[in-house]
Parts: C-alpha cells; structure tokens; sequence
C-alpha cells in the first residue's frame, strides 16, 4: 500500500460531518468548513443499492444488490477488498505498478521451476509501466517462456495505492463525528 493511512487520518483531523435523509438518497458529506481539501461525498442511491464517491479524492460508483446503502455501508468498512468488488467506475487507480518488485517476482517465479531468466528480465520490463505493468511486447516475450502467463503477468509488481482504504477510513471517521 502507498497511502500511509496514519499520516492520511491527520488531514481529516479539523473535518465535520453532515447527514441528509431524503429518502430513497442519503448523503454524507464530510469536510473542513471552507475548504475543499480532502473533502469527500458519499451519496447513497438506496432504492438502487448504489453509492457515489465523490470530492476531492476521487470519484467512484459503486452497486451490490442489498447492501450498498447508508446502514449497510459499515459492512464493508473493514472489508476493502470485498468492496473493491462492487466498484463499477473510478477515476483513481487502484493499482500501481513497480518494476523493481515485478523483477523479483518474476526471478521468484521461475527459481522456483529452475528457470533462469535473468537474460530475459531486460526484455520482458522493457515497455514496462507504473500504470499499467508490463506491456505488450513483455507479454510477448513472456509468452515464449510461458505460454500461461497470462493468467499471472497483469499482476507482476502490482500494489495497492490505498485509495479505497482511504475511502473507507474517511467514511468510518465521518460516522464518528456524527456520533460525537
């Protein structure tokens, strides 16, 4: 994870909370009064089982068929990979990719079917990207070592940025200052 979420809780420290029920939409807003920093809204659609994220942080949608209501919500608050299941659309990444780990991964991978690839580990990174991890002509290349390789290589050197444990954190700390 690349969001240290201790250091991320502190820019949520001057926030406050506000809560409209209207009905089948309710809205959680949470924010620093007059500012726009690291304010974030989560409108829930409950005759849809749909929430909005929106703010500062990013945007997403995401549906499940009961439980993605403003009740039902605290479920998923310590569930983030379980919630990451439900989300349609989302501006941030979920993912980045690291070419330093995906070289050990892949140096691990193969040791362990007693395969040195060292030679190849140039070639299979060469179009390799933060964003999207390896590229089509490292596909290629790893293909011809390993023609299963497309069920691993999209993970190669993948890490959670932390985005949907930071949605998650400032929901829980937002119902906590509603409580107060």
């Amino acid at each position: 994870m690349l969001l240290n979420l201790e250091e991320e809780k502190k820019k949520f420290e001057n926030h406050e909370a506000t809560f409209q029920d209207l009905g089948n939409i309710k809205i959680l807003d949470f924010g620093k009064p007059g500012s726009s920093y690291y304010r974030i809204r989560f409108l829930f659609e409950e005759d849809y089982c749909r929430l909005h994220i929106s703010g500062d942080l990013g945007h997403l949608i995401a549906t499940n068929y009961n439980n993605m209501t403003y009740d039902g919500f605290s479920d998923f608050v310590h569930n983030p990979g379980y919630f990451s299941g439900k989300i349609d659309c989302m501006d941030r990444d979920r993912y980045s990719f690291d070419q330093d780990l995906a070289a050990e991964e892949l140096r691990e991978r193969f040791f362990d079917y007693g395969y040195d690839i060292e030679d190849k580990i140039d070639l299979i990174l060469e179009d390799y990207s933060d964003r999207d991890g390896i590229g089509p002509e490292g596909y290629r290349v790893l293909s011809e070592i390993d023609c299963d390789c497309f069920e691993y290589a999209g993970s190669i050197g993948r890490e959670e940025t932390g985005i949907i444990e930071l949605y998650l954190l400032a929901f829980e700390l937002a119902q906590k200052k509603l409580n107060q």
